[in-house]
């Protein structure tokens, strides 16, 4: 994985977190779904509920979250299932950037190098993150047989459209390639 600037890097971290995501820029999954997944453990959402007076937000890694659960239960995944992808995403990946999460971390190299990537779930529940190189040689060779894929970087650029955050994403990418030339 390419070894962005910190300052590029942060940029993109401190838009991702904004919670401008809200219920309904969110028309592919209900309230009453959210909050059975929260109670279920599928999300880790710590927002307050409509009852206290609080708007529900997000910010993008939530949304993109709640848009792979959806993505996923499409395809007769359990819930079970997808608590364990979630463990895998959000699990520490200390080899690369220490207190990084998987999920975050390649969400954001998609973005930053327009990655093709896929989010592969295998039979024996091998959860992977694959880029376009690695799945093609996975099918070829007969590694990867009986699986689920989803092209993750897709559903990230489709939610920064719901909120136009793709022209904010270009100008934080064409201000570090700026600083670079001058």
């Amino acid at each position: 994985m390419t070894n962005h600037s910190s300052q590029k890097r942060d940029s993109l971290q401190k838009l991702l977190s904004e919670k401008l995501f809200r219920s309904k820029h969110l028309d592919f999954v209900t309230n009453r779904q959210v909050h059975h997944w929260n109670e279920i453990g599928l999300l880790d959402d710590h927002r307050k509920y409509a009852a206290s007076g609080m708007k529900n937000s997000f910010n993008f890694y939530q949304s993109l979250w709640i848009r792979t659960i959806v993505e996923i239960r499409s395809f007769g995944i359990s819930n079970l299932q997808i608590k364990e992808i979630k463990g895998a995403l959000f699990d520490l990946k200390k080899d690369v950037v220490s207190e990084t999460f998987l999920f975050t971390y390649t969400i954001q190299e998609v973005i930053l190098d327009n990655h093709v990537i896929f989010l592969n779930l295998e039979k024996n529940t091998s959860i992977k993150m694959l880029n376009k190189e690695e799945y093609s040689a996975g099918i070829d060779n007969g590694r990867i047989t009986h699986h689920f894929a989803l092209r993750l970087d897709l559903l990230i650029w489709e939610m920064l459209a719901l909120l136009d955050l793709t022209s904010k994403v270009q100008k934080i990418i064409q201000h570090d390639k700026d600083t670079k030339n001058e």
